[in-house]
C-alpha cells in the first residue's frame, strides 16, 4: 500500500486523466460596473458564469481533464452572441487552464494583463505563452501585441506558421507528459489539422498522455488524416451545384484540380481574398476549381446569395449536411476555409496553401502560365 501511494503521489497526472476533479477559480479585479458577469469558455462554447461583486467572483465546478479555458468580460451582464458559441474573441479577455490545483487571477484593469498563479498545467502553459511572445518579439524586432490586439494577415500568418511549428515542437519534447502539449495540437495552434505535422507531435506525447481518453481521441484523429495526406487518393463526392446539377470529384480526372472547402457562415476573408488573386492571376493554366461549401439545409440561402454577391473561382456545390455532413467527414474537415491540390490521377499533392504558397505550387505542378498584364503593359 506504501508503495501504491507514493507512485500516486508522483504521478498526479496520470490520476487527473483517469477520473474527474474539482477545479476552483476565483479572483479579484479592478473597478468593472455592478452588472459585470465573467463568462467562462472552452473551445467556443460557454460553461459557466459569474457575477462580480466587489471586484471578486468566483467559479467552482468538476472535470474529467485539465481543460484550457477563456474568461470574457461582459460589463452590461449579457456576453454578446458573437463571442457565445463561437471562437472569437473580445479584445480582452483571460486564458488559463482550470486543474485540480485552485487557480486565483487578480488584476487592476484588464482580463489580459491579469497575473494567474494556480499548479504546474497553468506554470507550464505561461511558460510557452512566455516563450511564444518571445518569438514575436525576435520576429518583429520589438515588443509585439499579444493576440487580442495585434491584427493577423495571411502574410504574417505565413510568416510566423513554421516559426510556431519548431516552437510547439521543442515544448513537446521538452513537456511530453504536460496536458497543455496535447492542447497545443488540439487547438490547432498551427491552423487545420495536416498529418505530415501532427503525426510526429503526437508521436512525442508521453505513453500516459497518449492513452488518456482525450489523447485516444486524438490519436484517431492523427490516423484518419491519412486519408487525405499528401500522396492519398482524394476521397469522391458527389455534390449538388447551385445550379441543381451534379457534379462529382471524379468528373475532373484527367486535369488538376482545386478542391476548396468553405462556408457563407465564416468565409475566411484574407484566405479567400488570396485564393481568389491568385486564380485570377493563373486564370490561363489548366486547372479545374470546386468550391465546396459546408452550409446546412437552413443556410442554403444564405450560400446561394454568396455565390452570387462574392463568387468563388470554379463551380460552386455543396452536400447541404453542414460540418457533419458526409464532405466535411471524408475529408476531416472542422476549421475553414480548406483546400487540396489534386492532379490528374485524383491524387492529393498539396493541402491548405493560400496567396504565394499556392502560387507556387501552381507553377510547380502545371504548365507555365501566360501571365496576364495590365493595360500598360505591366505584369499584374
Amino acid at each position: 500500500m506504501k508503495l501504491l501511494l507514493f507512485v500516486l503521489v508522483l504521478l498526479p497526472g496520470l490520476v487527473v486523466g483517469q477520473q474527474p476533479f474539482t477545479y476552483s477559480l476565483k479572483g479579484q479585479l479592478g473597478r468593472v460596473p455592478a452588472t459585470a458577469t465573467l463568462y467562462l469558455r472552452n473551445n467556443g462554447h460557454v460553461l459557466d458564469s459569474a457575477h462580480v461583486r466587489d471586484g471578486r467572483f468566483a467559479f467552482r465546478g468538476t472535470s474529467q481533464r485539465p481543460q484550457h479555458v477563456q474568461l470574457l468580460l461582459a460589463p452590461t451582464g449579457v456576453l454578446p452572441t458573437v463571442f457565445r458559441n463561437t471562437k472569437s474573441v473580445p479584445a480582452d479577455f483571460a486564458e488559463l487552464f482550470l486543474e485540480p490545483t485552485p487557480v486565483v487571477l487578480t488584476s487592476d484593469n484588464l482580463l489580459w494583463h491579469a497575473t494567474i498563479t494556480g499548479g504546474s498545467v497553468n506554470k507550464e502553459y505561461q511558460l510557452f505563452t512566455a516563450q511564444r511572445q518571445d518569438l514575436l518579439d525576435e520576429l518583429y524586432g520589438e515588443r509585439h501585441p499579444g493576440d487580442a490586439t495585434r491584427v493577423i494577415t495571411l502574410a504574417s500568418y505565413q510568416q510566423e506558421r513554421p516559426h510556431h511549428l519548431r516552437l510547439i515542437t521543442k515544448f513537446i519534447r521538452e513537456h511530453p507528459a504536460s496536458w497543455v502539449s496535447l492542447d497545443l495540437l488540439e487547438q490547432r495552434r498551427l491552423g487545420p489539422a495536416q498529418y505530415d505535422e501532427v503525426a510526429p507531435l503526437y508521436a512525442l506525447l508521453s505513453p500516459t498522455l497518449r492513452d488518456s481518453a482525450p489523447g485516444r481521441a486524438y490519436g484517431q484523429l492523427v490516423d484518419s488524416l491519412r486519408t487525405v495526406a499528401p500522396g492519398a487518393a482524394a476521397p469522391n463526392l458527389t455534390l449538388a451545384t447551385a445550379t441543381g446539377k451534379h457534379v462529382s470529384v471524379q468528373d475532373y480526372r484527367g486535369q488538376y484540380l482545386l478542391l476548396l472547402f468553405w462556408s457563407s457562415q465564416w468565409e475566411g476573408g484574407m484566405q479567400l481574398n488570396s485564393l481568389r488573386e491568385v486564380c485570377n492571376r493563373y486564370a490561363d493554366l489548366p486547372l479545374a476549381v470546386l468550391n465546396v461549401s459546408l452550409d446546412d439545409q437552413q443556410h442554403r440561402k444564405q450560400w446561394l446569395r454568396a455565390v452570387t454577391d462574392r463568387p468563388l473561382p470554379g463551380t460552386p456545390a455543396s452536400d447541404l449536411e453542414g460540418l457533419t455532413g458526409r464532405s466535411a467527414q471524408r475529408y476531416h474537415i472542422d476549421q475553414l476555409p480548406q483546400n487540396f491540390l489534386l492532379d490528374p490521377t485524383g491524387r492529393i499533392v498539396a493541402v491548405n496553401l493560400y496567396g504565394e504558397e499556392l502560387a507556387k505550387a501552381l507553377t510547380k505542378y502545371l504548365p507555365p502560365a501566360r501571365t496576364k498584364l495590365t493595360d500598360d503593359g505591366k505584369q499584374k
